[in-house]
């Protein structure tokens, strides 16, 4: 019982500063895709880089040390339909605006459009699973399954940190070449100027010094409770409020949603669904502490974007499976070969949505995120 309620206590806290430093960060995945394709501004890309490279150093270290093992290691079966998930993720997204976690976040801070993405999300999760069994399974998933188990490169009987300091390796040689030793220890300098006098109160905290802050926190959840996912345990979260209006039975005659609570006790919310919860928490702290929260209106022309592109999430999320951060921090950092399928998807999904289906510039794109004010 007292085991039960500290992992409670671990994912309120896990929570709460996951969603407290992406809000402080502004840290939007679907922005970091976007913004390279459209004008090749990598200033959040970076972050998303530093946050990869901390994920991977800090997974490969603790299976180094034997904190954790490889069956720990968050990876799914690898098939096509990683890349077709991935690809109308990566629509999904762009056309709400907002990523998995920039929803929770930004639903901290008052933004009642991400308050309806969210709600769509687990609307198309949960319509996903309606329709998983027999037709999605049987003439979908299994069609486009390459294999039946997840693969992991840590699999691999290397040591544990050598693929990670590779990958890192390359990483810095490419920024050497670009910007030089003195300036990757510039930009280090500068990651930490937004922590001088109160940060707590300051709007901003510079995206590489949280994508670190990030990584470190994603690895310790790692080792202590589990790889960190967002539209898993809103499924969840979804089949929980299923079950009050149709009854307990219907879930666990439902295959997809059965499995999802396979490991549970009764129909109720877990620790995972906690953390996720307490992100919005986090993030409504954060934007209370630096004045920034405040509810904002969205335009009613907005609408169908958050509708269409939340129930877009909502369902490429289950076939991929796994939204950005799952993909990004947890499959990347286990170095998982459907999350790496994934984000190839993703990017090709921002890519799609970007340049052919708005065909807009890219101020507007910005604009999507940031203009709510203006009908608050």
């Amino acid at each position: 019982m007292f085991f039960i309620l500290d992992m409670f206590i671990l994912a309120g806290i896990f929570g709460f500063l996951y969603g407290f430093l992406l809000q402080k960060a502004d840290f939007c995945f679907t922005a970091s895709f976007r913004d390279w394709i459209s004008v090749r501004d990598s200033r959040i890309g970076k972050g998303v880089l530093v946050l990869i490279a901390t994920a991977m150093l800090g997974f490969g270290l603790m299976l180094t040390l034997g904190f954790a093992s490889v069956e720990q290691v968050w990876s799914m079966p690898i098939g096509f339909s990683n890349l077709i998930g991935g690809i109308l993720f990566g629509i999904g997204m762009t056309i709400a605006g907002s990523c998995a976690s920039g929803a929770l976040y930004r639903a901290g801070m008052g933004y009642i459009q991400f308050w309806i993405v969210i709600a769509c999300m687990i609307a198309g999760n949960l319509l996903f699973a309606l329709v998983y069994d027999p037709w999605a399974a049987d003439y979908v998933m299994e069609p486009l399954a390459l294999t039946e188990e997840g693969f992991s490169l840590f699999q691999m009987n290397l040591p544990f940190l050598l693929i990670p300091f590779m990958i890192v390796a390359l990483m810095l040689f490419i920024a050497s070449r670009q910007f030089g030793w003195t300036g990757i220890w510039q930009g280090a300098k500068e990651s930490l100027q937004d922590m001088k006098g109160n940060p707590l109160t300051k709007s901003h905290w510079d995206i590489r010094f949280v994508a670190v802050l990030l990584g470190i926190l994603a690895t310790i959840q790692f080792v202590v409770m589990s790889s960190i996912s967002i539209t898993g345990p809103e499924t969840r979260i979804g089949g929980v409020l299923l079950s009050f209006f149709f009854g307990e039975d219907f879930i666990y005659q439902n295959t997809y949603l059965n499995g999802m609570f396979a490991d549970f006790p009764v129909i109720g919310l877990g620790p995972e669904e906690t953390l996720v919860i307490f992100m919005i928490i986090g993030a409504f702290v954060s934007a209370l502490l630096s004045k920034s929260f405040r509810i904002r209106k969205p335009k009613a022309s907005r609408l169908p974007y958050a509708i269409g592109g939340g129930l877009l999430m909502g369902i490429s999320s289950r076939m991929a499976p796994g939204c950005n951060i799952a993909n990004v921090v947890a499959g990347m950092g286990g170095l998982s070969i459907s999350s790496l399928i994934v984000i190839v998807g993703m990017a090709g999904g921002v890519f799609i949505a970007t340049a052919y289906i708005f065909k807009m510039p890219l101020m507007l794109f910005q604009k999507m995120d940031f203009d709510f004010d203006e009908s608050a």
